[in-house]
């Protein structure tokens, strides 16, 4: 079973504390909020299903997976204009030789 990141609000929607829950049905029994990837801190609010920090709606931090598929795709583009460089490269030297 997976832990879940939760946040306890105050009756005023400001965040007061932090914790790790490994039952979703007791996480909404206490009235917790699901925060998943997002960095969530004491003093943040939550409104309309978004948590927001200074009035700044807070992101969802990228897993590692997301992290290393967008440096795969970078490497695949970078390697894929290369060879159009080096295919460039080879035809100009055919047409000269």
């Amino acid at each position: 079973m997976e832990n879940l990141r939760c946040a306890i609000l105050a009756q005023d929607g400001i965040t007061v504390e932090n914790i790790i829950i490994a039952d979703q049905s007791f996480a909404y029994s206490i009235g917790a909020i699901m925060c998943g990837n997002t960095p969530v801190g004491i003093g943040d609010t939550y409104q309309d299903g978004y948590f927001y920090r200074d009035g700044v709606k807070l992101i969802a931090e990228k897993t590692e997976i997301e992290k290393l598929q967008k440096m795969v795709d970078t490497l695949i583009l970078d390697n894929l204009n290369m060879q159009a460089q080096i295919d460039t490269l080879i035809t100009s030297n055919l047409q000269e030789g």
